[in-house]
């Protein structure tokens, strides 16, 4: 069903989420439309999750969640068992070692382009240091 409150709105399925504002003789910008319309929505939709993180203490159980309850206990169950091997555990260490390494080099190189970006650099490891923080809470 299209409604038309006034002669400028154009017929289209999304005119009333477009041009909500003109149709009560209102005209907002379009910035202030979309800060409208996120408000009415999250005010509307608080059940459906809309504008929430992944809830518990898990924030990665976000990649996971297209598997059920069930299929993500058995993974986290395997993927302990797996790190329980000490030839993984070996893996690893040489991976973050790498990791470490490829870091290091690419702030000197980094460095040695442009050393005016000394403090974007130390934003970016305290901004790393901090998220890491949260994560093993």
């Amino acid at each position: 069903m299209i409604l038309r409150f006034a002669s400028e709105i154009e017929e289209s399925k999304f005119h009333l989420a477009r041009n909500f504002d003109r149709a009560f003789g209102l005209y907002f910008s379009v910035m202030k439309r979309r800060v409208l319309v996120t408000a009415l929505l999250a005010l509307l939709l608080p059940a459906s999750g809309f504008a929430q993180g992944p809830q518990g203490n898990d924030f990665r159980r976000g990649r996971f969640s297209r598997l059920s309850m069930d299929e993500q206990a058995r993974f986290r169950s395997a993927h302990d068992m797996a790190m329980r091997d000490p030839a993984l555990a070996a893996t690893r260490q040489r991976y973050e070692q790498a990791r470490n390494e490829y870091r290091n080099k690419l702030r000197e190189a980094l460095l040695k382009a442009d050393p005016s970006v000394q403090p974007i650099l130390e934003k970016v490891r305290r901004h790393r240091h901090k998220d890491q923080r949260r994560q093993d809470r």
